[in-house]
């Protein structure tokens, strides 16, 4: 009796082994999300949108943090300038708002302050 229990103990484990090992060459892993490889190659990828640059005519917020004298709302001239105090008249037109506040950062820290914290947003 025992014999008989010891193979169907193996029959039933090499059946195992089979049907696994059966199984896996169809199996495939896929990532985070369930999403494998030729499916995620197939999905759209989401592009950066290109920051708006500032144009003649456009309005700005600018804060210079701890400068309430620096900060406030300005108007892009109809030559693409803009006049910030401490900064004097600045080419704003073409530049992003990171660029115009990277520019007011060296103009203030060149000029006026030690270490300016500058933001620039459309409004």
């Amino acid at each position: 009796m025992a014999r008989v229990s010891r193979i169907c103990v193996c029959v039933v484990l090499v059946a195992l082994g089979l049907a696994v090992s059966g199984c896996s060459s169809a199996l495939r892993l896929t990532g985070i999300g369930g999403v494998d490889d030729e499916a995620a190659a197939a999905l759209p990828v989401a592009a950066n949108p290109a920051p708006q640059k500032i144009q003649a005519g456009d309005h700005i917020n600018v804060t210079v943090y701890n400068e309430a004298s620096l900060s406030g709302n300005y108007s892009i001239d109809s030559g693409g300038f803009v006049t910030i105090p401490r900064a004097g008249k600045l080419r704003a037109a073409g530049l992003t708002p990171t660029e115009l506040a990277d520019l007011l950062v060296k103009k203030f820290r060149s000029e006026y302050l030690a270490n300016p914290k500058v933001t620039v947003a459309p409004i």
